[in-house]
């Protein structure tokens, strides 16, 4: 039987609150970088700011364009891509998107690609996300 590995977070302090934002590895043309995000249990894209995408050498503009309804209801662009990324030492293939207008202030880690592959768990008295590994 496999042992199921758990990969842990310390929150970060956002705007002087804790907050679950971890460093994943994102691969792109000019390599491998490391890039913070929100786990975002309410989102079910993982949608990053198009400077990350140029970072790594990425046309954000050539994934495939799409439309995501937001929390306020507007609709905003992202353009999805297969990217390899890696959480903790666990890489795998995931789709990520870009936003020419987010506006949040922050990388959001979505559901798809992530809690597909992770079961996550957000300690909030302990500041700290924890992703274990599916089987």
């Amino acid at each position: 039987m496999r042992t199921r590995r758990t990969i842990r977070f310390p929150y970060k302090t956002y705007r002087a609150i804790p907050c679950p934002i971890i460093t994943l590895g994102m691969r792109g043309p000019k390599g491998h970088f490391d890039v913070d995000a929100y786990v975002d249990s309410g989102a079910f894209y993982s949608i990053f700011c198009v400077e990350d995408a140029e970072m790594i050498g990425l046309d954000y503009s050539k994934g495939k364009r799409s439309h995501v309804v937001v929390g306020d209801g507007n609709a905003l662009t992202v353009y999805f891509h297969h990217l390899p990324v890696t959480i903790g030492d666990v890489s795998f293939n995931a789709v990520i998107g870009f936003a020419p207008k987010l506006g949040v202030g922050f990388n959001l880690l979505g559901r798809r690609s992530i809690f597909e592959r992770f079961v996550v768990i957000f300690d909030d008295v302990k500041k700290q996300v924890s992703f274990i590994q599916r089987e």
